[in-house]
């Protein structure tokens, strides 16, 4: 009877331990997909913001050239306007993915907080737990079972 519910006990903790792993692995595998695609996302968006402030600066550019204007003076001003705005728009793309990786990790440490992994020591006490209320409880059965051999008094 000892046996029986010291391999339970542990094969409980065994199960519990192994859960809590797998739980553990998810939650890396969703992290490192969602931290990829927020990556994604960010050079996609830098990417897309340098091809159309490149096209801005061309056809400033060609206009200034159409009108006959040199480039200085109000055209250098809107070159210069067109660069600013593209650092603009490059860091708040780039604040907005550090803050979305941000949020991602503080929702996988939120994930990681609720897993139930048994610690060594409870791990122990509960497979001595187990180990002491099956030795007593097939005491009691065998203290039954004589009192009952000797019948009543």
């Amino acid at each position: 009877m000892t046996t029986i519910a010291v391999v339970g006990a542990a094969t409980e903790t065994i199960t519990q331990i192994q859960s809590a792993k797998s739980q553990t692995k998810a939650i890396d595998q969703q992290l490192a997909v969602q931290q990829h695609e927020i990556e994604t996302s960010r050079v996609g968006e830098l990417n897309e913001r340098q091809r159309t402030a490149r096209k801005e600066q061309a056809r400033i550019k060609v206009a200034a050239g159409q009108a006959g204007l040199n480039i200085g003076g109000s055209v250098t001003s809107l070159l210069n306007d067109s660069l600013f705005q593209n650092m603009l728009a490059t860091e708040r793309t780039n604040l907005n993915a550090d803050n979305a990786q941000a949020a991602t990790a503080a929702e996988a440490n939120s994930m990681y907080s609720r897993i139930q992994e048994p610690t060594i020591l409870g791990a122990g006490l509960r497979i001595a737990a187990a180990g002491a209320q099956g030795y007593y409880g097939g005491k009691s059965i065998k203290l039954q079972q004589q009192a009952a051999d000797r019948g009543p008094n």
